[in-house]
């Protein structure tokens, strides 16, 4: 008995030595790891990760973000994994881990690592804000031909961000990967929710979109809807470069729909941009008069 009184003040020195070793190891992996020195990190850490005891919750925290700052993703997995089996309520910290490293990797064109680091913060927790990572990814997607994948992050991106600038960057990227795809229709409706918001500077656009869709409406024999189009187009201020072209449209649409007069109104407007229109298309709109039974000087 006496023995082990004696002994138990040096266990307990021995104790305190190691717990304060192991505070002074986390406060230096903290300092690396805030300086972005994740080798240091990942170095700092190396005699707890070494020893039997199982290492803090903390620590394997800030292993799993040095090795994502290293791009060793594997490695940070792993730690991430053994750490949320342990206490769920890192899961947003985790998430958010993969986000930051995400946005950072694809601005400076890692793709496939960047877009491995958003599934896993998607996968891991639906609480945190995604938008940007959102962006980011309809970029990547789009600068590698996978448009359709471009348009689901986009749209994604869409549904929750909430600063007005950074919606109409996103709806005017989103808007040319639609026109590229060929679906005009898609196109136009993307550009009127976008109208929708304010951004007036899309006007050209929308006259410019709203022109194919009532054209291949028309096309495809859905008069009255290319009508309906045509007459939203005309609602707003045209561009210069389409308005003898959408008067002209305007025209056609009506007269096939019979609406004589509606017709004679546009092909009038073509006449009157005579400055500005194609001489042909001045001729064209003077022959559908004249069969209208309208004289044109």
């Amino acid at each position: 008995m006496k023995e082990l009184k004696r002994l138990l003040p040096a266990v307990l020195l021995l104790l305190l030595a190691c717990a304060s070793d192991e505070k002074q190891a986390l406060n230096r992996a903290r300092e690396a790891l805030n300086n972005r020195d994740f080798s240091r990190t990942v170095a700092e850490l190396a005699a707890l990760r070494n020893s039997e005891e199982e290492l803090p919750l903390e620590a394997r925290y800030m292993l799993g973000r040095a090795y994502l700052g290293l791009k060793n993703l594997a490695e940070a997995q792993m730690h991430f994994k053994a750490l949320l089996s342990k206490d769920t309520t890192y899961q947003d910290s985790v998430a958010l881990a993969y986000k930051q490293r995400g946005l950072e990797l694809g601005k400076v064109g890692e793709r496939e690592l960047s877009l491995e680091c958003f599934e896993e913060a998607m996968r891991i927790s639906t609480a945190i804000d995604m938008s940007d990572a959102y962006v980011l990814m309809g970029e990547l997607y789009s600068k590698y031909g996978e448009l359709g994948r471009s348009v689901y992050y986009y749209r994604k991106a869409l549904a929750t961000l909430s600063d007005s600038t950074t919606r109409a960057l996103t709806w005017e990227k989103l808007i040319l990967i639609l026109e590229r795809l060929g679906d005009p229709g898609d196109a136009f409706i993307a550009t009127e929710e976008a109208m929708h918001e304010h951004h007036y500077y899309l006007e050209p656009r929308y006259c410019q979109n709203g022109y194919r869709y009532a054209q291949d409406l028309l096309y495809r024999g859905q008069t009255d809807s290319a009508d309906l189009i045509i007459t939203r187009v005309l609602e707003v201020p045209l561009s210069p470069m389409l308005r003898d072209d959408i008067y002209f449209l305007a025209g056609e649409i009506r007269l096939k729909n019979g609406d004589i007069e509606g017709a004679r109104a546009a092909y009038r407007e073509v006449l009157k941009l005579s400055l500005n229109a194609s001489s042909a298309l001045i001729q064209r709109a003077r022959e559908r008069l004249a069969l209208l039974g309208e004289e044109v000087q």
